[in-house]
């Protein structure tokens, strides 16, 4: 029984060490934006005249809706540019985009070939006319008032960029909708917090903006682009911020294999661009979020899964040797937990969101293995959506 005591030791530290950093975190963020929480000095008055930059590629059935989207939003149309960027597409989007751009309603850009988004981006960069890039997905769609949202918030000049308030709305498969309670849980909320006592842990392209001083181009081997504004934002000394009110909304992917494939890749993308800003990591310089935020990131990105590979290796071993000796006690308090959880509109999701972090899992494990071995690249296959 010693060396099966001594694996139920492992197991319960694992499991202690996997609640504190994910859930004892989530906690940490809260109550530092309730103690120390920093109001940025937004003015509805901030309306500079801003790019909006949309790479493309293999877009044709969703780049119309794109187009009229972004036409209709709340800002005035004397103060902003549309630029499409084309990157060697395979389907119709540049015909599409073409007769727009015939029409003077968009200015249009073409790469010869597929490069990358980075690659794309730089291209997009060097036509810019605005103080302020806005970046955007062409799959994603945004509430009229999202980038008037956006830019109040550059009146204050500590901040460098902001990102949308990013709902991944779910399909029927139940594999979407447990992606959606995930991402509300265990990430949105939790940059927003971030956000309000120093600068966000992660960002999206979907829709963000930045001071064009700040980032002129981004390097082109980046997996992911947006967590190389980011911390190119940061590194320079502005937050980087997270806009509750600029609501975005992307569809996801439908099943499993594409939600792997997808968190597979910006695993990788995580680990290279943590990597590349490694200098900021516990650096008092770069006050909250280089001493706590990006290192809690890094770590919870490396470390969850792998905790808890742990906890499910052992499980069987700790059950056999916890019921073997206060089974009883363990049961009922289980049963209680889960029942009390069940009781909650919020605590159903919860468990349906912990349930959903096992393919999570797999998926972080698949990119960790691939930015070992370097099997990422920049280029990526779409992943099918609604």
């Amino acid at each position: 029984m010693g060396v099966l005591h001594f694996l139920t030791t492992i197991w319960l530290i694992a499991l202690t060490l996997f609640l504190m950093m994910n859930f004892g975190y989530l906690f940490l963020a809260f109550s530092l934006a309730k103690i120390r929480g920093r109001v940025v000095q937004k003015s509805d008055g901030c309306v500079p005249f801003i790019s909006i930059l949309i790479p493309c590629y293999n877009v044709e059935s969703v780049i119309k809706r794109k187009i009229k989207n972004t036409l209709d939003i709340d800002y005035p149309k004397h103060k902003f540019e549309l630029i499409f960027v084309e990157s060697g597409s395979t389907d119709n989007t540049y015909s599409i985009l073409s007769k727009y751009a015939s029409q003077g309603k968009i200015n249009l850009m073409q790469q010869p070939q597929r490069l990358g988004k980075s690659s794309a981006i730089n291209q997009g960069l060097r036509e810019c006319k605005g103080d302020i890039v806005v970046l955007t997905d062409a799959d994603a769609r945004f509430e009229r008032e999202a980038i008037k949202e956006l830019l109040k918030n550059f009146a204050d000049q500590s901040v460098g960029a902001v990102v949308g308030n990013l709902t991944i709305t779910s399909g029927k498969s139940l594999a979407s909708r447990m992606n959606h309670l995930f991402y509300r849980i265990f990430r949105q909320r939790l940059r927003i917090w971030e956000s309000t006592f120093d600068s966000a842990s992660f960002w999206s392209g979907e829709l963000c903006a930045f001071r064009k001083s700040v980032l002129e181009r981004i390097e082109e081997d980046m997996i992911n682009d947006d967590r190389y504004i980011l911390l190119k934002t940061r590194s320079k000394g502005y937050r980087s911020i997270c806009e509750p009110l600029s609501g975005v909304y992307e569809s996801d992917a439908e099943n499993i294999l594409g939600q792997i494939m997808h968190k597979r890749r910006t695993t990788a993308g995580t680990i290279q661009g943590t990597l590349r800003f490694k200098y900021m990591l516990f650096n008092p310089k770069y006050g909250l979020f280089g001493v706590l935020i990006l290192p809690a990131h890094f770590f919870r990105v490396i470390l969850l899964p792998m905790l808890l590979l742990v906890v499910e290796a052992l499980s069987p071993v700790a059950a056999f040797v916890l019921w073997s000796s206060t089974g009883l006690f363990w049961l009922e308090a289980g049963v209680m937990v889960l029942v009390l959880l069940g009781l909650f509109k919020e605590g159903r999701k919860l468990l349906l969101s912990l349930f959903y972090g096992v393919i999570i899992q797999v998926a972080i494990l698949a990119g960790l293995t691939d930015y070992i071995l370097k099997r990422h690249t920049v280029l990526w296959t779409r992943v099918a959506r609604p």
